[in-house]
C-alpha cells in the first residue's frame, strides 16, 4: 500500500500537482547555477585535437539511458580551450543537460572517477548545486521537468532552449533529510529496475541470435541434417547441399537497379500521391511506412523504371543502414530513392528466399566485402549483380521459406513480449520517481509527517 503524507498543499504547477504542505516550490535558479559552451567559449574544428594533446568533450550521446557514459567516438579539444572557460569544467555530482538538438532535455548526472572533461555547444551543466544533486538529477527525469521542455522549447528542425528559461524551471525543495532518504530510496528501487531491464536485454539478444544462426544454418545447409554436402568454392559459403548449385544475382533476378529522386528534391514531396520509399523505411523486420513521403502521381509515371512491384527485394546500399533489407508485401503503388535498390527475381528463386539470403551472415558478409566509399559507404549496383547465391531447387527454397517463417514469427512473438516487458518495467520506473519525487507517495521514516 502506498503511504501518503498526512498534509497536501497546490503546487501551482498542473504537471506536478499537489506537494506535501511543509515542502518548497522555487526555481532552478535559486538552487543552482547553469552554465553552457556560448560566445567566446566555443571551438572550431582547429580547437579539435588527438586524444594525447587535450580533454574530452562530452556531447549528447554520451547520456544513454539516463547514464552518463563515455565510449569509443569521444572528441577531444585542446588544453587551451579547456583551461579558457573553468566555469563548464566537468566534475562528480555536476548535472548535465542537453539544449539543443533532437534529444533536448536528455539529462544526466556524472559519476565519480570521470576524466579531464568539458562540453560541446549542445550541452549545458548544472553547478554549485544548494540541494542533494542525486535528488535533483531525479527530478529531471520528472514529467514536470520534460513537460517545461516541450513548452519552453523554440525552433522545429532543431528544436533548442535558452539558459534564461531552464533557470526559470519549477523545482521541489524537501527538507534535506527527506531527500537524502529519496535518493536511497529511489537508488535501490531503479536499480532494482534497471537489473531486471538488463536481464531480459540479454534474453532478446540470445532470442536474436538465435534467429540469426537458425537462418545462417538452413539457408546454407538446408533442412536435412543428414544430407551429403559439397564445397562450394567460396569462401563465406563454406559447404553447401550436394543437389545444390551456386549463382550470381545477376542471373537469378530481372532487375538490380536504383532509384532516384525527382527533380526539386523534398518540394516535390505532398501529403496524398504514391509512397516513396527512402533507405529509413527498410528494415529486416519489413517496411515501415510511418513516415514514409508521397511524390505526384505524374512525378511517379515518369520515374517508371523505378517502380517498385509487389514481391521485389528492396536493399538499402548507401549510409549507416547499408545491407537493411526486406520483401515488399504491399501491393500500393510505391517508388524509390537512390538509397534503395530494387532486386527483382525471376522464376529461378523465390523472393522470399532471396530476402532470407539477404539478411543471413553471407549475404551480409558481401555487403561488408563490397562497400566503397569514406564519409558516405555505399554499395556498387555491378557489385551487388556478382553477390554469390547458394541455389537450391524450387521446391525445396518453398520449405525452406515456410520453415523459417513459422520458426522466425515464434521468435519474433518471443521477441515483442520480451519487448513489451521492458517498456512496461521503464514505465513503472518513470512513475515510481515521478511519484516519490513529488511526494505522491511517502518513503520518509517520520510517522509525524
Amino acid at each position: 500500500m502506498k503511504i501518503r503524507y498526512s498534509k497536501y498543499k497546490p503546487s501551482g504547477v498542473e504537471w506536478i500537482g499537489d506537494i506535501p504542505e511543509h515542502w518548497v516550490k522555487t526555481k532552478i535558479k535559486h538552487v543552482v547555477q547553469i552554465f553552457g559552451r556560448i560566445g567566446y567559449r566555443g571551438y572550431t574544428i582547429e580547437d579539435i585535437v588527438n586524444e594525447s594533446e587535450g580533454v574530452i568533450t562530452i556531447s549528447p550521446s554520451n547520456i544513454q539511458k539516463d547514464l552518463f557514459v563515455i565510449d569509443n567516438g569521444v572528441t577531444y579539444i585542446s588544453y587551451e580551450k579547456y583551461y579558457q572557460s573553468p566555469e563548464i569544467m566537468i566534475f562528480p555530482n555536476d548535472i548535465i543537460l542537453v539544449k539543443t538538438g533532437s534529444t533536448i532535455g536528455k539529462t544526466s548526472i556524472i559519476p565519480d572517477g570521470v576524466p579531464e572533461m568539458t562540453i560541446n555547444p549542445q550541452l549545458v551543466v548544472l553547478k554549485n548545486i544548494k540541494i542533494n544533486p542525486k535528488h535533483l538529477y531525479y527530478q529531471t527525469l520528472c514529467n514536470y521537468i520534460k513537460e517545461s521542455f516541450e513548452v519552453e522549447q523554440t525552433g522545429s528542425t532543431t528544436p533548442t532552449i535558452s539558459q534564461e528559461k531552464i533557470n526559470e524551471f519549477p523545482i521541489l525543495n524537501p527538507p534535506l533529510q527527506e531527500q537524502e532518504q529519496i535518493v536511497k530510496y529511489l537508488d535501490e528501487k531503479t536499480g532494482e529496475i534497471d537489473n531486471l531491464i538488463s536481464i531480459t536485454e540479454n534474453k532478446i539478444e540470445l532470442l536474436k541470435e538465435n534467429r540469426t544462426s537458425t537462418i545462417n544454418r538452413v539457408i546454407t545447409k538446408g533442412l536435412d541434417p543428414n544430407v551429403e554436402l559439397k564445397d562450394s568454392g567460396i569462401e563465406w559459403i563454406g559447404e553447401i547441399p550436394k543437389g545444390w548449385t551456386k549463382s550470381s544475382i545477376k542471373y537469378i533476378n530481372k532487375k538490380v537497379g536504383s532509384g532516384v529522386t525527382p527533380r526539386g528534391g523534398s518540394e516535390v514531396y505532398v501529403d496524398d500521391g504514391v509512397i516513396f520509399i527512402r533507405s529509413q523505411n527498410v528494415h529486416f523486420d519489413g517496411l515501415r511506412l510511418d513516415d514514409v513521403v508521397k511524390i505526384e502521381p505524374d512525378t511517379h509515371e515518369k520515374m517508371s523504371g523505378t517502380k517498385v512491384l509487389f514481391n521485389d527485394v528492396l536493399l538499402n546500399i548507401t549510409g549507416g543502414s547499408i545491407g537493411r533489407c526486406c520483401i515488399v508485401e504491399i501491393s500500393e503503388e510505391m517508388n524509390v530513392n537512390q538509397h534503395v535498390c530494387i532486386i527483382r527475381p525471376n522464376n529461378n528463386i523465390k523472393p522470399h528466399f532471396l530476402n532470407l539470403f539477404l539478411q543471413s551472415s553471407i549475404g551480409q558478409t558481401q555487403v561488408d566485402l563490397f562497400i566503397t566509399g569514406g564519409n558516405r559507404e555505399g554499395l556498387n549496383i555491378e557489385n551487388i549483380k556478382n553477390f554469390f547465391v547458394p541455389l537450391p531447387p524450387v521446391p525445396e527454397q518453398e520449405e525452406i521459406v515456410k520453415y523459417l517463417d513459422q520458426i522466425t514469427q515464434d521468435i519474433d512473438t518471443l521477441i515483442s513480449i520480451e519487448q513489451q516487458r521492458i517498456e512496461t518495467l521503464k514505465e513503472y520506473r518513470q512513475s515510481l520517481i515521478s511519484e516519490v519525487v513529488t511526494g505522491k507517495v511517502r518513503v520518509f521514516e517520520n510517522d509525524n509527517l
